[in-house]
């Protein structure tokens, strides 16, 4: 006896829909994207180097400003705040993409202020070089080849659920 065909179908859609979500990595098909980075959101700090912090901390949050703190006694900056370049949380976010690749986590922090300067007070020290960075961003073969496989599992899961169906 032949099954009917509207519970193929059904059959078919759940297996599609479970094996998408098994093979994305997102476990039951949430509607967080993979570039959201809900679970460590991007954050900025100063560059390395700096005579200078936030007064906020350490870090600010994209899409805010940071207020100027010069390390120094009585040192004074040139300016009052620094801004953290906003994250759109939606692809392409080209602020943020490079710093933070692929997954639930920012992977690395953003280094900004590299004009700002403190003048006056115990000391005097240059912050106007380079931002470097301490953590290693995705290659693009590695993000490439995550999304490749994804892919690859994604269509071998609809053949299958297509032969399913009938």
């Amino acid at each position: 006896m032949q099954m009917p065909s509207y519970i193929r179908f059904v059959l078919a859609g759940t297996m599609l829909l479970h094996g998408v979500s098994l093979f994305t990595g997102i476990g039951s098909m949430g509607v967080q994207a993979m570039w959201a980075w809900g679970t460590s959101p991007p954050k900025c700090e100063p560059v390395a180097g700096a005579a200078w912090s936030f007064q906020q901390g350490a870090t600010i949050a994209a899409g805010s400003s940071g207020t100027v703190k010069c390390t120094a006694a009585g040192g004074t900056a040139n300016v009052a705040t620094v801004q953290c370049p906003t994250s759109t949380g939606t692809a392409p976010d080209s602020d943020w993409w490079g710093p933070c690749g692929p997954g639930a986590s920012c992977a690395q922090t953003k280094k900004i202020g590299n004009t700002v300067t403190c003048t006056g007070g115990a000391t005097q020290k240059p912050t106007t070089q380079k931002p470097t960075s301490t953590t290693k961003s995705a290659s693009l073969a590695q993000r490439v080849a995550t999304y490749a496989m994804q892919f690859a599992a994604m269509v071998a899961v609809v053949v299958c659920a297509h032969s399913f169906a009938g």
